[in-house]
């Protein structure tokens, strides 16, 4: 069940961090909650990075007509910011994608820093 809403080799990883074996059916509600609460507030940290020698563009990603423009936030999945590459916008080569992951991840995070202000 995972791996339809998780790439397979990252939903294997999850389940198997969380513990969760067998059928989701099988498991109890307790292990569920957990797993799920982890879920909805998984940080991902950067190790490392090979630089700039070795940054690419890709071609593709989240439509952005179901996001907020200001926000960056999806709007059928709200609290769900989508920055960067991961959505379906390319520039021209010279720097043009970097400055939109930069610029989309500043609005994101604006967005979430006012909403947690109230």
């Amino acid at each position: 069940m995972l791996a339809e809403a998780l790439p397979k080799r990252l939903a294997a990883h999850v389940a198997a961090e969380a513990g969760l074996r067998g059928n989701l059916a099988d498991c109890s509600d307790k292990l569920l909650k957990s797993f799920t609460d982890g879920l909805a507030d998984w940080r991902l940290k950067p190790t490392g990075s090979e630089g700039y020698r070795k940054a690419e563009v890709t071609l593709g990603g989240i439509d952005t007509d179901g996001l907020d423009a200001r926000t960056m936030e999806a709007r059928a999945v709200p609290g769900l910011h989508v920055i960067g590459e991961a959505m379906d916008v390319t520039g021209w080569l010279g720097g043009y994608n970097f400055q939109w992951a930069w610029s989309s991840g500043w609005a994101a995070g604006q967005a979430i820093a006012q909403k947690r202000r109230g």
